[in-house]
């Protein structure tokens, strides 16, 4: 048999059909906002608009999620920005759900980011470290620069 939704997804990563495979057929974060979380007497840790990202005390974000129809959680990592968690985030909820039911926080997350070698939790925790430092803030040149010559 033929499996349509793996082919779509190996088409998107090959550098010539990038033209083929449109942004618009996956389903967004920015166009379905989360339900406001019911934690009243805690303060709000969950990022505003990237979804399974969250904000410790220290700054840094971590993300997490949650395997479907178990209870289970697969843990993906503490990062220092937001967006490398969201990427984190978006590489999972591909491997698990899938290019048509996965909620992405970016819309080239399909084509872009790295697919796990299986769905087995070790191997998708790799590939969103992976792909989290692909999206590493580079550290401020002139900054370092400056006290060089200063």
């Amino acid at each position: 048999m033929f499996d349509t939704d793996s082919y779509s997804q190996s088409s998107c990563h090959s550098a010539g059909a990038q033209a083929s495979c449109s942004d618009e057929d996956v389903i967004l974060a920015a166009d379905n906002p989360k339900k406001r979380a019911g934690r009243k007497k805690f303060r709000e840790t969950r990022h505003p608009v990237y979804r399974g990202v969250r904000r410790r005390s220290s700054g840094k974000w971590v993300c997490e999620v949650r395997e479907p129809n178990k209870k289970s959680r697969i843990w993906l990592g503490t990062f220092p920005t937001a967006e490398m968690a969201a990427r984190a985030h978006d590489v999972a909820a591909l491997a698990l759900r899938g290019r048509r039911a996965a909620c992405l926080n970016f819309a080239d997350s399909a084509w872009r980011l790295p697919v796990p070698a299986s769905a087995d939790s070790r191997d998708i925790q790799k590939a969103a470290a992976e792909a989290a430092e692909r999206f590493r803030p580079e550290e401020g040149n002139s900054a370092g620069q400056e006290r060089r010559m200063g």
